[in-house]
Order: structure tokens, then sequence, then C-alpha cells
């Protein structure tokens, strides 16, 4: 049992933390109303949240990898950093922000035909 939190520690601390902050702070920017209408109101362009995200943690990723300089080996931590910031993100983070902050229910209409 101890080898398995080796490993899971040493996995851990493989990772890019500073690429993984940063890219969901810069994910819930773009995912903010605001921003949102900026771009369909700006650029005219309409993008469902998954694929904001994904080009954005890959352009990130990209400028992130020049910008540290890299090794062609620092692309594999930068994808499994993404990955794991994608699954943090959604299985850990939202599940803590809706238990602490419940969004409001709208109000359904009964409606009967």
């Amino acid at each position: 049992m101890e080898t398995v939190f080796q490993n899971i520690a040493g996995y851990l601390n493989s990772l890019d933390w500073g690429y993984i902050l940063t890219f969901i702070l810069i994910s819930y920017g773009i995912n903010h109303p605001t921003f949102r209408a900026f771009i369909i109101n700006g650029l005219g362009i309409t993008l469902k949240t998954r694929y904001r995200v994904l080009i954005v943690g890959v352009l990130y990723g990209v400028l992130i990898f020049f910008l540290r300089e890299y090794a062609l080996s620092g692309i594999e931590i930068l994808f499994q950093s993404f990955v794991f910031a994608l699954v943090f993100h959604k299985l850990i983070i939202e599940l803590v922000i809706e238990r602490f902050f419940p969004k409001k229910q709208k109000q359904q209409k009964d409606e009967y035909l």
C-alpha cells in the first residue's frame, strides 16, 4: 500500500502545478457571461464551453512550453497536467463550489397540453 502512495505522490509532484492552477483560473474567466457576450458580440462566434476550454488549454500549453523552454519531454508533462486540470476542475472544484454556493433553481411552469 505504501508503494501505491509513493507512486501517486511521485505522479502528483511531476505535474506542472503552475500551469494547472492558472489554466483553471483562465477557464473560469473565459466562461464568465461577460466574456462570452464579448466573444459573441465582438467576434460573432458561438462556441460550446468544452471547445473554449479545449482551445484555451492547448494554446496556453503551447505558450507555456515556449516561455519555460521545455525540452520535448515537457510536452508529456504539460499534456498530463492539462488532463489532470480538466478532471480536477470537474470532479473536485466544481463539486465543492456547488456544495458551498448552490445555484438558484429556475422555477418550472407546469404546462399541460
